[in-house]
């Protein structure tokens, strides 16, 4: 895995930002002699966020120096410590992984905003309307994150994302949604200049003049209809808007492109605009929005 040196350290100083932030809100002054504590669990957030982005493959140990551009004798306590609480296990052939404990306190987090359980009625409904694939995508910084899908009917399904993918905001039609409608041409700009949204969309293959024809197609149109990253597939998605006209979420759905063209194009818009209200509310009802 390659980073840049600039990507690199972006991703140790935003780690040690949102750590001091965390401590700030639970009303924790970070003091001189917590700084030592305060980088620790920074330069841990940048481990557990290289091994995130290698998923299953794991990485090395001297991949993990290379991403983080941290010392061997760091890394090797870093990961000492993160092994012996579970956050992190040593697989064979020398490779890490993220551990079962962050699994469970993933599954946690999400049972605790009820995203899930809240909205599976109106996503199970909307994928027995349409036949087709339907998610929902929520803003993680300058990414998007599926915190639920539902699978339809239709022999071919297309499965691009999992609950507890990331994906860079702009790319796919779900993460479009979102970035589409977010408040201000500058926002988008901040969120496409953010290096980790870089990073995110280069791996696709999606570059930036690409996502802005989608957001001002979708400005313009008032929904998302992307295709091109799976061949074949194609994206229709709305977003869900908080009263203050904030995306909240971005609902979904994922088929054959050939089965997003009029007139069934014009009837599944339909079946979305109809479930948006509904979620709207659901989300309303949730302490995380």
């Amino acid at each position: 895995m390659s980073f840049t040196e600039h990507q690199r350290g972006c991703r140790v100083k935003r780690s040690v930002a949102v750590s001091k932030m965390r401590a700030r809100k639970l009303g924790m002054a970070v003091a001189v002699g917590d700084r030592g504590v305060e980088q620790t669990f920074g330069r841990a957030s940048a481990v557990l966020d290289v091994l995130a982005e290698a998923r299953d493959s794991g990485l090395r140990f001297t991949d993990i120096v290379q991403a983080t551009s941290f010392s061997k004798a760091t890394v090797h306590r870093l990961l000492a410590g993160l092994t012996a609480h579970d956050f992190v296990e040593a697989g064979e052939e020398g490779r890490f992984f993220l551990g079962f404990r962050l699994a469970a306190w993933g599954g946690a987090a999400r049972d605790r905003h009820g995203i899930v359980e809240r909205t599976v009625p109106v996503l199970r409904t909307l994928a027995e309307r349409t036949g087709d694939t339907v998610y929902l995508s929520v803003q993680v910084g300058a990414l998007s994150l599926c915190v639920a899908r539902q699978e339809g009917t239709f022999p071919i399904r297309a499965l691009p994302l999992k609950p507890g993918d990331l994906n860079a905001l702009g790319v796919g039609s779900g993460s479009l949604g979102l970035l589409a409608f977010l408040g201000s041409d500058e926002e988008i700009d901040r969120v496409l200049a953010d290096p980790e949204n870089i990073q995110a969309r280069q791996r696709r293959g999606v570059d930036e003049g690409t996502i802005r024809r989608h957001v001002a197609a979708a400005r313009e149109s008032g929904y998302v209809l992307a295709g091109g990253l799976t061949p074949g597939m194609s994206g229709l998605s709305l977003p869900v808007l908080s009263r203050a006209g904030r995306p909240l979420a971005a609902v979904s759905i994922a088929t054959t492109s050939d089965r997003l063209l009029q007139p069934r194009l014009a009837e599944v818009l339909g079946f979305l605009r109809v479930a948006v209200p509904d979620l709207g509310y659901t989300l309303g009802e949730v302490p995380y929005f």
